[in-house]
């Protein structure tokens, strides 16, 4: 009977260890165990979140970026492609892209036109008769205003004695010519002709539409084609 008791004593003790280490390992998946488990899901939930923000960040595009680039060339018909020309030019309106051109490149600009770019895009392409005496190509960035790229034009003899020959005392600027024209609408091109002693030939869009304003007045008039 006593040794039943004991034996009995034993096997309770030897149960009882059994249940605690049960407990303890059963606490340690459920406690230790599983707060690991939440950190790790809690990490990977942040890690996560912060990719997700991070992805966010990156495809946002950085300050001015994208409204940086010159606008798109027009695709299709002529009158499409007109269009385009006219908003990129409203963009940078004639007046203030020569400004621009001539504020790095000081001169006399000969011609100013929004033409594509080998990338299709639409810029503000000047031909400046520079102080040095030698005939620069500059860039514009419609979208902004940068100057993109310059250049001195080679085997443009013709222009640069045109020019000289024209742009002297108080002719005309291309500048005044633009603003004076710009009365008939987007002014998408200012060049400098020889004939009948020498004008200004203007085009607006998006009608495209030609106008002549002589070297020593800004009166306006309908460009004629012979």
């Amino acid at each position: 009977m006593r040794r039943t008791s004991v034996l009995a004593a034993v096997v309770g003790v030897v149960l009882a260890g059994g249940a605690a280490v049960g407990c303890d390992d059963g606490g340690s998946s459920s406690g230790g165990g599983s707060s690991p488990s939440a950190s790790a899901g809690s990490a990977s939930s942040s890690a996560g979140s912060g990719s997700s923000s991070g992805a966010s960040t990156s495809a946002s595009p950085s300050p001015g970026g994208s409204s940086t680039l010159p606008p798109k060339k027009g695709t299709g018909s002529d009158a499409e492609e007109h269009r385009a020309e006219a908003k990129a030019a409203a963009m940078l309106p004639a007046p203030e892209a020569i400004g621009k051109a001539l504020a790095h490149t000081p001169g006399k600009v000969v011609s100013a036109e929004i033409d594509d770019n080998a990338q299709d895009r639409l810029i503000w392409e000047f031909e400046i008769l520079a102080e040095d005496g030698t005939l620069q190509a500059v860039d514009v960035n419609p979208a902004g205003g940068a100057v993109l790229s310059s250049h001195q034009e080679r085997g443009e003899s013709d222009d640069l004695a045109r020019g000289k020959r024209l742009l002297k005392g108080g002719a005309t600027d291309a500048a005044a010519a633009a603003k004076a024209a710009a009365a008939k609408g987007t002014v998408v091109s200012v060049k400098l002709k020889p004939e009948g002693g020498g004008h200004w030939s203007v085009e607006t869009g998006p009608e495209d539409r030609d106008w002549s304003v002589p070297l020593d007045s800004v009166k306006v008039s309908p460009e004629r084609h012979d």
